[in-house]
């Protein structure tokens, strides 16, 4: 029965976000979460019509990642990035990262050998 709970609790990436869509933000790093079940980054990024909206971003987690290279200080609250990847299906301010550009021109991909 627990197993049940803890399977139900996860969702996959292809149930919340659009896979063969693509889209791309810029903006400011506000907050980082470095932890299960996924990481998270949430971003300030100014609209066209001049308002701020947190965008809140999805990657695989902690565990993945560090194989990947990434680690919890990879990005810091307060930098400027542009970040493309798969947006939601209702269209909220979500998005499944697949890449990350940072300020110092360093790329970061979502992308851990095996999974995708």
């Amino acid at each position: 029965m627990m197993l049940s709970q803890i399977s139900s609790a996860h969702h996959s990436v292809f149930a919340e976000y659009d896979i063969n869509g693509s889209i791309t933000i810029e903006g400011e790093v506000t907050e980082v979460w470095f932890k299960n079940p996924h990481v998270r980054f949430f971003v300030k990024v100014t609209s066209e019509d001049g308002k701020e909206v947190i965008w809140n971003t999805h990657g695989h987690n902690p565990s993945m990642l560090r194989r990947a290279g990434w680690m919890r200080e990879t990005l810091k609250v307060g930098e400027k990035i542009i970040m493309s990847g798969d947006p939601t299906y209702d269209g909220s301010p979500k998005l499944f990262i697949r890449k990350i550009i940072m300020s110092n021109g360093k790329i970061l991909e979502n992308k851990v050998p095996g999974v995708n």
